[in-house]
């Protein structure tokens, strides 16, 4: 078993790292905790990881290629928050190179996340405009409105 330091900063940084090198399951299994949420455009997509990874692992699997290209991360330790933009591609079976424009919001608790809000489109367009790449703290306050 793989322990993890005991440090929010490190461990969102070799996320980060897993993510570029396009280890995304590799990032899941190690970071994401075995009962936390993960949403998209605030639509429930998972809950815990096992779903999480059974929906996400057949796209993975089915490229050909992955580029990781994870940019603008902002981490907020007192509150265990980070936030990036996911500008990774990846090479489908046919060839095609699809592009990926999504932020993750992401909520940390003893070294797991507990929280992923992925978005995309224009309602990730609407939370940059409001704010959220300047103040990652306040997404919670907003959901709640």
């Amino acid at each position: 078993m793989h322990v993890l330091p005991d440090d929010f900063e490190t461990n969102v940084k070799d996320q980060v790292r897993l993510l570029d090198q396009g280890k995304i399951l590799e990032a899941l299994d190690l970071y994401f905790d075995d009962t936390g949420i993960m949403f998209e455009n605030d639509n429930l997509f998972a809950q815990g990881k096992a779903e999480s990874r059974k929906k996400q692992e057949p796209y993975i699997k089915s490229a050909k290629a992955i580029a990781g290209r994870i940019e603008d991360l902002i981490m907020i330790p007192e509150q265990q928050v980070c936030l990036f933009l996911n500008k990774s591609s990846f090479t489908d079976q046919e060839g095609q190179e699809i592009h990926i424009n999504g932020l993750h919001w992401q909520q940390w608790k003893g070294n797991k996340i507990q929280e992923e809000r992925y978005y995309h489109g224009s309602r990730m367009q609407e939370l940059i405009t409001k704010g959220l790449t300047r103040t990652p703290d306040k997404l919670k306050l907003w959901l709640e409105k």
